[in-house]
């Protein structure tokens, strides 16, 4: 589910995303632009996590405020981390993902109507939520319909852990990246795509180095319907993809909202679950997608 016009900063009114930040704005990721895990620390598992929306904004300190899984996170300046990347603290972090630096993704001038962000927050009783939020100023749904047909060109990234035996997240935790294509034709409301030249890592523990490999396959983002001003749909994966990297359980699925002034960016999460190729383990995955209009 999208946000509601209520939950809605759009780009007309707000300007883009880090300027509507600037400006005092609480942005809010909805279901259909987040994604995240939760792990149990005692029971060594992980699940999609139940509800994954958030709100960022800034505070009166100057940094960022977070509102995910039920808590308030205060970050202040002087939690920025060292590679000036993100905030951290005892128990929690945000990163910053559109950008090189959380300095440039929350300066107006780096012009994003949609900023990605990636956090954790540890909770009570031994738990812990892992994720990933889309924020932003977005298009407004009455404005879609008269849009022409159009393409995104963008970036994937998707995590993956195993379902049992997630003791550490370095060591049990590695990644998926591909480039993101996506069409659109506003006029019949669907849209469908594809995250193709995909590269894999493995976890930090495993390789230092986080190099990056070349892995077979293709990601298929099934045509779905637009609804409001976003959409949901399925993921489903080739044959080349399924006997070298993972099956994947028939749930896996994509979600996003139009960004700026007529939809000039698409951005949204990624949930999957399967089966490794090689492990022949269950996986959760989760992950995000940004793109730009062509």
């Amino acid at each position: 589910m999208g946000n509601t016009p209520a939950q809605q900063v759009l780009t007309e009114t707000a300007g883009n995303a880090a300027q509507a930040l600037q400006d005092g704005r609480t942005l809010r990721a909805s279901e259909r632009t987040s994604s995240g895990i939760t792990r149990d620390y005692n029971a060594n598992t992980a699940a999609a996590a139940a509800d994954t929306t958030a709100t960022v904004m800034r505070n009166d300190a100057g940094a960022l405020t977070l509102n995910v899984a039920g808590q308030t996170i205060d970050f202040a300046p002087g939690d920025l981390t060292e590679d000036g990347y993100g905030y951290s603290q005892d128990g929690a972090g945000i990163w910053a993902w559109s950008t090189d630096s959380m300095a440039e993704q929350l300066d107006p001038e780096n012009g994003r109507d949609s900023l990605v962000f990636g956090y954790f927050a540890n909770q009570p009783g031994d738990r812990g939520q892992n994720g990933f939020v889309v924020t932003g100023t977005e298009t407004a749904a009455g404005d879609l319909a008269a849009l022409p047909s159009a393409s995104y060109s963008g970036w994937t990234r998707i995590r993956v852990a195993p379902q049992t035996g997630f003791e550490d997240f370095d060591d049990a935790v590695s990644e998926l990246r591909g480039d993101l294509g996506l069409a659109a034709n506003f006029g019949a409301g669907t849209v469908f795509g594809s995250v193709s030249n995909l590269q894999a890592r493995l976890p930090r523990n495993a390789d230092p180095t986080r190099s990056w490999s070349d892995r077979d396959g293709a990601l298929s983002l099934d045509e779905t319907a637009i609804s409001g001003n976003g959409f949901s749909g399925s993921i489903s994966a080739d044959s080349a993809f399924t006997s070298g990297v993972a099956s994947l359980d028939s749930g896996s699925s994509y979600s996003g909202t139009f960004f700026g002034t007529e939809a000039a960016e698409v951005a949204g999460g990624i949930s999957m679950s399967g089966t490794g190729a090689e492990s022949n383990a269950p996986f959760i995955g989760w992950g995000v997608f940004q793109g730009d209009k062509n």
